[in-house]
């Protein structure tokens, strides 16, 4: 019974485990023509939006953000300019945080009872039973999109979202972190590098 037991809470936790991390959300105009996209550049000198509500978050983030996003794209082929004006798309970000409450309830591990009438009374084949227990979390949600315009059309051409838990891990190692975070948006820009 106990492993049993240990076996129903690993699978659970491989589960909460497996939806803790989703796969960013991506959005974008299949009338625009991305294969001729060679240059970009920023939409502005400070291209991060803060969404409403927002907490004020590190001073440092935007350009992190900016250079990461410089790294990934160059990477890919894409050469930055300095006027936007002259860029083939452009590039803005909003990013936001927000309190969130995860409640869970599971059961607690099962145990004999005795019909309910306490230990001293006869055994009824009561079989096993149990309560709950219920585990309260608090946390920071954080989401980053980042969005990609056509200059010559100046339109919105590409969106991209990503919605993840703030851990203290992530704090301390916030280039690590955006770069991860940053690369799983971009992964599939543009459209048709990659299976969708």
């Amino acid at each position: 019974m106990k492993k049993t037991f240990l076996a129903i809470v690993a699978t659970i936790a491989v589960a909460i485990a497996g939806c803790s991390s989703n796969p960013p959300v991506i959005d974008y105009d299949p009338s625009v023509d991305f294969s001729n996209y060679k240059t970009f550049a920023f939409i502005s000198d400070h291209p991060l939006m803060r969404a409403e509500g927002s907490p004020p978050g590190s001073p440092l983030f935007e350009g992190r953000l900016m250079r990461i996003t410089e790294d990934i794209l160059n990477a890919k082929g894409f050469r930055i300019v300095a006027n936007a004006e002259e860029a083939d798309f452009a590039i803005g970000y909003t990013s936001g945080a927000r309190d969130k409450i995860k409640v869970n309830s599971y059961p607690e591990p099962y145990r004999p009872y005795y019909g309910g009438w306490g230990w001293g009374a006869p055994y009824y084949g009561g079989g096993y039973g149990g309560g709950s227990n219920v585990d309260v979390q608090q946390y920071v949600e954080g989401t980053l999109a980042i969005d990609i315009y056509d200059v010559a059309e100046h339109k919105p051409a590409w969106h991209g979202v990503a919605t993840k838990r703030i851990t203290d891990s992530m704090l301390r190692n916030p280039d690590e972190t955006i770069t991860e975070i940053v690369n799983e948006i971009l992964e599939g820009f543009p459209p048709g590098s990659m299976a969708q």
